[in-house]
Parts: structure tokens; C-alpha cells; sequence
């Protein structure tokens, strides 16, 4: 139950975090910062989600739902924030560039600390 708990204050305050770097940071900044700002976020949510795992140590239902797929929902930090289609066409790249990139520094990371620790 403190897992369920823990997951979901992990998740509510991990999304607004990411909307608030998003609006402040992510969209304004150069890409090169956007870079760097996705490369910190996808491998800090991955620590956490590992963390919060190796703490608690939930069952494997609880692990890979409240755990793993949480923290890929974190991981995308402008998720729901704007609607694509309000994006203009030369920001796109950039729009992508937050979605993706710090998803998939989050899978390789949690992979990694999954082998690793």
C-alpha cells in the first residue's frame, strides 16, 4: 500500500514538474540545452522509479504497472501539456525532440540500472 502510495505522489508531483520545465526551460532554451535538460530528466526519473522500486520492493504486478510504466509517463515531460496541433510546423523538431528523447533515456537507463544494481 505505501508503494501505490509513494507511486502516485511520484507521479503527481513528476508531472507537474515536467510541464513546469517544459514551459520554462524546455520550450524557450536552444536545443543544445534541450538536449542536455531530456538527457538529465529521462535518467533522473529512472533513478527514482529505481529507487522508489528497490526501497519498497513491490511484487512484479505492482512493479512493472506502478513502476515501470509510471515512470515512462513521467518521462515524457511536456505529455498533455499542449495540443500538437498548436505547435507551428519549424517547432516540431523541437516538439519531438522533448517527447521522445527522455523516453528513451529513460528505457535504456532503467534497463541499465535494472542490470547494473
Amino acid at each position: 500500500m505505501i508503494f501505490v502510495l509513494s507511486a502516485i505522489a511520484f507521479m503527481y508531483f513528476g508531472r507537474k514538474l515536467g510541464w513546469a520545465v517544459s514551459k520554462n526551460i524546455l520550450y524557450v532554451s536552444p536545443v543544445s540545452i534541450v538536449f542536455a535538460v531530456c538527457l538529465f530528466w529521462g535518467a533522473g526519473v529512472a533513478c527514482g522509479v529505481h529507487a522508489l522500486i528497490a526501497l519498497m520492493a513491490p511484487n512484479i504486478v505492482l512493479k512493472i504497472i506502478l513502476g515501470f510504466l509510471l515512470g515512462a509517463y513521467i518521462a515524457i515531460p511536456n505529455f498533455g501539456l499542449i495540443a500538437e496541433s498548436t505547435i507551428p510546423p519549424e517547432n516540431m523538431l523541437k516538439h519531438h525532440l522533448i517527447s521522445m528523447l527522455p523516453l528513451w533515456i529513460y528505457i535504456f537507463a532503467s534497463i541499465a540500472l535494472a542490470w547494473l544494481l
